[in-house]
């Protein structure tokens, strides 16, 4: 009777040795490498802190060149331009773009740009940007805004279906487009953060040199150097005004 409990025992062990085995054989091969995750979409990423301190920082740059505070607003002008390559760069490197990332960075150009151009514009400023140049920049961006509002809603009515006053400006919660600027957009960027920043040097120097009866030559290569990058914005910024209608790649609406 021993003997046939332990041969009912062996049997049983070996069954579940070759069940066992059959399991492993089933399971596919490990190639030793090390399969990564998914990446995170997460609210508070660095790229998209650095983005939301851009726009904090903003207002400082118009309500210090009105007020005549030209360093510190050459200081925050700054600031705004690196973390605006920093944001971009941490986020392809690490892998660490959002869907709400693509919304946030452009809209904290535009603010960039449209803020310091009409400080720079208006009477009660220094007034230094020719009108019909701050009329190219501003109208471009406003007509951009525009049109994000209405792709926005359409977005979202795709993705969502009902839509709601809090769901749609958070862009964190509910994404429902990514946004991909178009080549000429990203050098308009650039070409106009150095007009501006130009622009505020240019003031600066005619601070200093208020006292001094002729401008010198630096200056004036300076501000002529203005004049002309100021007719190159105008141009990049038509173009890049019209590769957003004709691009079929700049918005990208996520699936329901």
């Amino acid at each position: 009777m021993m003997l046939g409990m332990r041969s009912f025992a062996t049997r049983n062990v070996l069954r579940q040795c070759r069940l066992s085995h059959r399991a492993m054989a089933t399971l596919p091969p490990s190639t030793g490498k090390h399969t990564p995750s998914t990446p995170s979409n997460g609210i508070m990423t660095i790229p998209n802190a650095l983005t939301m301190s851009r726009i904090a920082a903003t207002p400082l740059i118009g309500h210090f060149i009105m007020n005549n505070n030209l360093t510190p607003a050459l200081g925050v002008f700054a600031y705004c331009c690196v973390t605006d390559f920093l944001d971009g760069y941490i986020a392809r490197r690490f892998n660490l773009g959002s869907a709400a990332g693509t919304i946030l960075d452009p809209m904290a150009d535009k603010l960039l740009m449209l803020v310091t151009t009409l400080a720079m514009t208006l009477p009660q400023g220094p007034a230094i940007i020719p009108l019909p140049i701050a009329a190219l920049i501003i109208g471009r961006d406003a007509g951009l805004a525009i049109a994000g509002f209405f792709m926005r809603y359409t977005s979202m009515r795709r993705k969502y279906s009902r839509v709601t006053w809090d769901s749609y400006w958070n862009f964190f919660k509910y994404p429902s487009a990514e946004v991909k600027p178009t080549q000429i957009s990203k050098w308009n960027t650039f070409l106009q953060m150095i007009y501006l920043g130009t622009g505020v040097v240019v003031l600066i120097t005619d601070e200093d040199g208020d006292n001094d009866k002729e401008e010198s030559p630096a200056h004036q290569r300076l501000r002529s150097g203005f004049t002309w990058l100021g007719y190159i914005v105008g141009g990049t910024t038509v173009l890049s005004g019209a590769s957003y209608v004709f691009s079929r790649n700049a918005v990208r609406y996520l699936k329901p």
